[in-house]
């Protein structure tokens, strides 16, 4: 296989879709079967357990030589490299739009902003997150490869500094970048969600989605 030439975000995007993409459709499909055959389990299975299964396909996928994708790192730091760039796979909030946990992604976040004006830096940052939006009532909504990016004069809160889009199912729509909250005739208000994950500009509440089983993991890498 010719050399890859992996200069921009985009540049990523085409090689998720044919590579990685439909292990994340199987992983999906697998969890909601799995949240369906037994009433104990929750949304546990779209947490720790989605996020698992998906790795081990990616592994797997890797294993094929037209896959540019790589394993790399240390023990269990469970990341892909494809050019000087790494991947980490989490699945995004509902509410907030960003990965309840990624710490790994946010502490290198901390520090470096990937694709912008302000840097250009061909080295190995893993600030890069191929985000996965899935619930059990509507299966696999959205896939997108996402710089994410702390607010520099607010520690511990992130925004997403680039996203590019891989797939979005028909009738979805797409999760913005930054985003408001309006609740009735109240003006916007401050986000209940955990300090770590509140964007930049918080999200509109979805009222269609308020009978799921709403424990999630935090276990997440």
């Amino acid at each position: 296989m010719s050399k890859l030439e992996i200069k921009e975000l985009e540049d990523i995007a085409p090689h998720v879709k044919e590579h990685l993409f439909p292990e994340i459709q199987d992983s999906v499909e697998v969890c909601i079967r799995s949240h369906n055959d037994d009433d104990y389990n929750d949304m546990w299975i779209f947490g720790t357990h989605l996020w698992k299964n998906t790795w081990n396909r990616f592994v797997s996928a890797t294993s094929f030589e037209e896959c540019p994708f790589d394993v790399c790192g240390k023990g269990n730091e469970y990341k892909l490299k494809i050019g000087p760039y790494v991947l980490r796979h989490h699945r995004i909030d509902q509410e907030s739009n960003l990965p309840s946990g990624a710490k790994a992604v946010k502490a290198a976040a901390q520090d470096m902003y990937l694709f912008g004006e302000e840097w250009n830096a061909p080295v190995e940052i893993d600030n890069i997150v191929l985000a996965i939006n899935a619930d059990v009532q509507s299966g696999l909504k959205e896939v997108f490869i996402g710089e994410l990016k702390q607010r520099r004069s607010i520690a511990k809160k992130y925004k997403w500094g680039k996203k590019i889009s891989v797939y979005l199912a028909e009738g979805a729509k797409a999760s913005p970048v930054e985003t408001t909250i309006k609740i009735s005739n109240m003006s916007e208000i401050n986000s209940p969600v955990p300090e770590e994950v509140i964007p930049d500009i918080l999200m509109g509440l979805d009222s269609t989605i308020t009978d799921l089983k709403n424990v999630k993991s935090d276990s997440e890498k």
